[in-house]
């Protein structure tokens, strides 16, 4: 969890990377034409258009069969619509404030998508700002054309947006291209013309390319130099085997060669199924918490398993090894428990023997008490062992009780032996935001 001041602005920057990268629950599939593809190499798919939503499975690694999306008869039926009947139902549902039925309408329509229809259906997306606030529509319009038209798709992409933008847009284009055609779509992201987004471009390759051959997805992500982005990629590939359950998958990420991957496979796994399942995750993890590459996945697990059941999550790090991982775990447990029972996780704290190591949790319940109780949090602010954390702890922790109670702040600060630039900093507090300023229910 660590700090969470700015989960709004954050959460808005990954609804964004999520329109391309994946992040989001936009519809997947969408159906193509019965002409063909028309692509850079001018090939068949690789394999006829299923109209199948993707294999379930249970959280007991039951896999199912795949469940049909639509009957023959309801294709039969919406083949029939012309293109202004779908360019109309689009224009329709722009109006429409409801986000469910609004949403079902641009899949329905784009799910019909083909090189017959695809200029009426951009009649409709003119008005549509290339933009955040319709992410998810463009997200399928760009899935569903980078099936049949990839290339066009992609200079429709260059010529609504420019930069960062148009490579966020092309990366969705190249999800649905490699989706039917994953070595043309690979080809021209290695382009010596694509060099200087390829790093970009490779999530919607992988991601479109792993639906359909994971296999494949694997080999090429594997091929990659090493890099923080392909920590990231793995993870595409985690969430693909999580479709085969969890025993499976994480058996996958044991195997992976480099801890480089590993990291990305662990941490993506984690995130997927220790909010619901955290007692099966920290099984797994506790053969390799003393692992540089389990570290991300520890503070994960923290984070989850604190908002869910801080005093089991803290009894299980509290046994794990010393390291970066128990550290960070305790810290993320922290700041949830401190949160919700103050008294209880601060009777934690003093019962343990004051190290360097817990500094991290007992600055993340001196500011999380520092909401509310400026003057007792500053007491363990000022306990903190590392000079550069207690610093900005206490200045932060300052701030909230200068908000709370000026003139007991500023009788304290001459006789707190604090550099005098501390002082000033904590009697200047920034203005808080409206959504910084807000408290959960008891």
């Amino acid at each position: 969890m660590g700090n969470k001041v700015y989960v709004l602005i954050a959460a808005s920057i990954g609804l964004l990377l999520g329109f391309i990268l994946g992040g989001g629950n936009a519809t997947q599939e969408t159906a193509d034409s019965s002409d063909g593809v028309k692509s850079a190499t001018d090939k068949p798919p690789s394999k006829p258009n299923e109209i199948l939503l993707p294999t379930e499975r249970s959280f007991n690694d039951d896999v199912v069969s795949p469940v049909p999306l639509l009957t023959e008869e309801d294709v039969s039926a919406k083949k029939e619509r012309t293109p202004s009947d779908l360019r109309d139902r689009l224009f329709a549902a722009q109006v429409d404030s409801n986000p469910i039925t609004r949403t079902a309408a641009f899949a329905e329509v784009l799910s019909e998508l083909d090189e017959n229809n695809v200029d009426a259906v951009l009649e409709a997306f003119e008005d549509l700002s290339f933009g955040f606030e319709h992410m998810q529509e463009y997200r399928m319009l760009l899935y569903g054309w980078g099936r049949f038209d990839p290339l066009k798709a992609i200079e429709y992409c260059n010529e609504r947006a420019k930069g960062i933008g148009a490579g966020f847009a092309t990366s969705g284009v190249l999800e649905g291209w490699a989706s039917r055609e994953p070595q043309a779509a690979a080809d021209w992201v290695k382009s010596p013309d694509n060099a200087g987004m390829a790093k970009l471009y490779n999530f919607g390759l992988v991601r479109g390319w792993a639906s359909t051959d994971l296999n494949g997805a694997s080999q090429y992500v594997a091929g990659l130099d090493s890099g923080d982005e392909t920590g990231k990629l793995v993870g595409i590939l985690a969430e693909q085997h999580m479709k085969q359950g969890f025993t499976s998958a994480r058996q996958w990420a044991e195997t992976l060669p480099e801890d480089s991957l590993k990291k990305g496979a662990f941490t993506n796994l984690t995130r997927q199924v220790s909010r619901e399942r955290p007692e099966e995750v920290a099984g797994w993890l506790k053969e390799h918490a003393s692992k540089e590459y389990a570290t991300d996945s520890l503070r994960q697990l923290g984070d989850n398993w604190g908002e869910r059941d801080p005093v089991s999550a803290i009894e299980y790090f509290d046994e794990l090894p010393a390291g970066k991982g128990k550290q960070q775990g305790i810290r993320e447990v922290m700041q949830s428990w401190s949160r919700d029972d103050p008294e209880a996780s601060g009777k934690w704290l003093n019962e343990q023997e004051p190290t360097a190591e817990l500094d991290p949790a007992v600055a993340a319940y001196a500011r999380q008490v520092s909401k509310d109780d400026g003057a007792s949090a500053m007491e363990w602010a000022v306990s903190i062992t590392e000079p550069d954390l207690q610093k900005k702890t206490i200045t932060q922790v300052g701030h909230n009780w200068y908000r709370q109670d000026k003139e007991s702040v500023e009788a304290w600060l001459p006789e707190s032996g604090l550099p005098e630039a501390t002082q000033n900093a904590i009697k200047a507090p920034p203005k808080q935001s409206w959504w910084e300023s807000l408290r959960p229910g008891k």
